[in-house]
C-alpha cells in the first residue's frame, strides 16, 4: 500500500496502522529537515525513539527539549500561542487537549488518521475534541493497591485477591487498616497523589457524584451528594489517622516503601521501586470502590500533537505516528516512561520484558477496559483542577467537606464565568 501526499493531505485516508507503517518505511522527504520536540520527559527518556525513528527516516533529525511540566503549559501558550514554529511536536496532558484545541495550538490529525487500531480507547477519547483527533495517545495510566504481606499478617488479615470481580470496598480497607494499626502497622491506608482530582476523581464516580463536570463541559457540579460522601471519607482518614497529614504527593511512596502503611492506593509505575525495595514483602491488589457504589478508576496521560504553525507539518505527523503507532516505534517510547503504553501491542510487550508481578498486566488492561474514567473534557480544566487541588488540601487537613466544595465550586464558576 503506497501512501501519496498532496499539500498537507494524504489522497487516500487509510487506518492509521497502515499509514504508519507506510509513512515509516518510505523516504518521501528528500531534503533533510529538523524537528524541534518538546516535552517534560527526561532527554534520556527520549533517547531511544528518536534514534529509532532517524535510523528509519534518515532526511529527518529529531532535537528534544526537555522543559519542567510545571513550566510545559505556559511555554505552549507563550511560543505556540503567539505564533512560533518551533517546537515542531510537542508533549499534551491529555486532559487540557480541549483547552489547547480551543486556542488554536493543536493541528487537527484528522486528515492523517481515520481511524486507530490497537490503542486504548480512553485514551483516544481523551485525545478527541468534538469527534476529531488533535494528538495521539502515547501513555496511559491507572492505579492498583498495593498491600504490605507483612503487616497483613501480623494482624491476621487475608491477603486481597489480585482478580477484579473480588475487588475490596473502600469501607472493607478502612476496616481492615484499622485492624492492622492495631497490631503495630504505623498507618492504615493511603493515596498516591493525595491532593489530586486525577488520583481522587474516582472516590466521587464510585459514591456516584460523576467527574464534576458535565458532559459539555460547561457546569461544574461538585456540591452533590456523591461528591460529599466522598470527601467526608476521605477527610475521616486524616481525621482519624489512619493516613498521615503534612505527606507530599512525591513522599507518600516513601510510607509504603518503609513498611510504614498497610495499604497504598497508587500508580503501577511505583513497581519497579517496591520491587526493588530491601524487606518490603508487598502485594497487589485491584483499585477499591464504595459498597453499593461503581467500580471506577483513574487513567489518562501523555499525547503527542503537532504545533499548527509548524514548517514541518508533514514530517512532524510522521514522527509521532512513528512513536505511537509503529510496532518498533511505540515500543521504544514506551522504554522511555514509567507509564503503561496506550498502544495495545506494546503494552503486552513491555509488562513481558519490564514488569515481572504476576496477574499485574492483566488487572491494568482489565481496569481500563472496564473501570477506567477520563478526567473532564472542558476548555476549563486548568482553573478546575488547581481549585479542586485546594478543596482537598484543606479537606485533608481538616476544612469541612462541604463548605471547601462549595468553595471550590464557586471559584471555579467565578473563573469560567471570564473565559
Amino acid at each position: 500500500m503506497t501512501l501519496q501526499l498532496t499539500g498537507n493531505r494524504p489522497r487516500s485516508w487509510l487506518g492509521a496502522t497502515a499509514l504508519a507503517l507506510t509513512l515509516c518505511g518510505s523516504n518521501a522527504f528528500a531534503e533533510d529537515v529538523t524537528l524541534n520536540f518538546m516535552g517534560p520527559e527526561a532527554p534520556a527518556a527520549m533517547e531511544k525513539v528518536i534514534a529509532a525513528f532517524e535510523a528509519e527516516n534518515p532526511g529527518i533529525k529529531v532535537n528534544y527539549e526537555n522543559v519542567p511540566f510545571n513550566d510545559l503549559n505556559s511555554i505552549i501558550q507563550t511560543r505556540v500561542g503567539a505564533g512560533d514554529p518551533d517546537p515542531d511536536v510537542y508533549t499534551a496532558d491529555q486532559p487540557r487537549i480541549a483547552s489547547l484545541v480551543k486556542k488554536g495550538q493543536l493541528l487537527d490529525l484528522s486528515p492523517w488518521v481515520t481511524e486507530i487500531e490497537g490503542v486504548i480507547q480512553s485514551s483516544i477519547d481523551a485525545s478527541t475534541v468534538d469527534g476529531k483527533l488533535y494528538a495521539l495517545p502515547i501513555s496511559t495510566s491507572s492505579q492498583i493497591t498495593y498491600y504490605n504481606k507483612d503487616l497483613l499478617d501480623a494482624a491476621g488479615i487475608a491477603h486481597p485477591s489480585i482478580d477484579p470481580s473480588t475487588r475490596m470496598t473502600w469501607e472493607e480497607m478502612r476496616a481492615n487498616g484499622e485492624k492492622a494499626m492495631a497490631a503495630g502497622s504505623e498507618f492504615g491506608f493511603m493515596w498516591d497523589q493525595i491532593n489530586r482530582y486525577y488520583q481522587l476523581q474516582p472516590l466521587a464516580e464510585s459514591a456516584g457524584g460523576g467527574s464534576g463536570v458535565s458532559a459539555d463541559g460547561s457546569d461544574v457540579d461538585v456540591t452533590n451528594d456523591g461528591w460529599v460522601k466522598a470527601m467526608t471519607f476521605y477527610a475521616s482518614a486524616f481525621e482519624d489517622g489512619l493516613a498521615p497529614r503534612g505527606v507530599q504527593p512525591g513522599q507518600t511512596k516513601d510510607v509504603f516503601a518503609n513498611g510504614q502503611i498497610a495499604y497504598f492506593v497508587g500508580g503501577p509505575w511505583w513497581l519497579p521501586l517496591f520491587s526493588g525495595t530491601e524487606g518490603l514483602n508487598f502485594g497487589v491488589a485491584p483499585h477499591p470502590y464504595f459498597e453499593g457504589g461503581e467500580e471506577a478508576t483513574p487513567t489518562g496521560a501523555w499525547s503527542w500533537g503537532v504545533n499548527p504553525n509548524s514548517d514541518h507539518i508533514e514530517e512532524a505527523v510522521k514522527f509521532i505516528m512513528y512513536a505511537a503507532l509503529h510496532p518498533v516505534g511505540a515500543l521504544e517510547t514506551a522504554k522511555g516512561f514509567g507509564l503503561p503504553p496506550a498502544n495495545t501491542t506494546t503494552f503486552d510487550a513491555y509488562y513481558t520484558e519490564n514488569i515481572k508481578v504476576d496477574g499485574v498486566a492483566d488487572l491494568i488492561k482489565s481496569e481500563l477496559a472496564n473501570t477506567s474514567r477520563i478526567r473532564p473534557r472542558t476548555t476549563g480544566y486548568v482553573e478546575f483542577e488547581t481549585f479542586m487541588g485546594k478543596a482537598f488540601e484543606d479537606i485533608r487537613n481538616g476544612a469541612d467537606p462541604a463548605d471547601a466544595l462549595s468553595t471550590a465550586e464557586k471559584a471555579i464558576e467565578r473563573a469560567w464565568s471570564r473565559n
